[in-house]
């Protein structure tokens, strides 16, 4: 594990090694200013949306999520999570970090050309088994935490070195954690799109949908012209 710290940014950037492929820790991802922004504009959409959010509940996985790009538009710039988020993700500082670590994916991502943005909130024993976001068009996820109170347990970030199959998802196999990562506000994590990963069941303390597991999570990769994507 190396670790380096950006003073100026008082970020604390931590390349993890499974032991077959790094991932990306970010600490104190956003400034102040813009951490507070996001969690305006979540609470914002939050009450918005309401009942009206995508919920996701099948077997081994049970979450809502609200899709930021078509709610949005084309005008990332009207939506503060996708601007500041987007800013951060690519400034010089961080690239220069990306470029830096010993993945193709990860040196690749200064020419993408498409993101792919959620935000996804995990309810009382909400929890996403083990599965990989592998698509010919992406590179990486990525995974920000935001702390609107965090009255949970669980809601953990496990990653797994063994390959991800259907068959095995399905049949209930038991797969091998390598990593654990605890849910922490304003901690970006990012992951080959590739990479075998699960959230584990959240445990609410209170009702309230913004006590639970919150992040803005989403793919980065190349625009697919012969679907239409962006």
């Amino acid at each position: 594990m190396s670790c380096l710290t950006d003073t100026v940014m008082e970020r604390k950037i931590t390349v993890l090694d499974s032991g077959v492929f790094p991932i990306l820790k970010v600490e104190n991802f956003l400034t102040e200013t813009e951490y507070t922004d996001i969690k305006n504009e979540v609470r914002t959409i939050a009450c918005m949306q309401g009942k009206d959010m995508e919920h996701h509940a099948t077997f081994g996985r049970d979450y809502r999520r609200v899709y930021l790009d078509p709610l949005f538009g084309a005008n990332r710039a009207k939506s503060k999570i996708l601007a500041h988020i987007s800013k951060n993700l690519f400034e010089n500082k961080m690239l220069e970090v990306y470029d830096s670590i010993k993945e193709t994916a990860f040196k690749l991502l200064h020419s993408t050309t498409n993101h792919e943005t959620q935000l996804t909130f995990y309810h009382n024993n909400c929890e996403y088994n083990w599965h990989n976001d592998n698509d010919q068009m992406r590179l990486v996820n990525f995974v920000f935490m935001v702390d609107m109170g965090m009255k949970f347990e669980g809601g953990h970030t496990l990653i797994s070195n063994s390959k991800w199959e259907e068959k095995n998802f399905l049949a209930g196999v038991d797969i091998p954690v390598a990593l654990d990562i605890e849910p922490k506000g304003n901690q970006l994590i990012i992951m080959p799109c590739w990479v075998t990963h699960s959230v584990t069941k959240t445990k609410m303390k209170t009702k309230d949908i913004l006590d639970g597991r919150i992040t803005v999570n989403g793919h980065i990769g190349f625009r697919d012209f012969k679907n239409g994507s962006r």
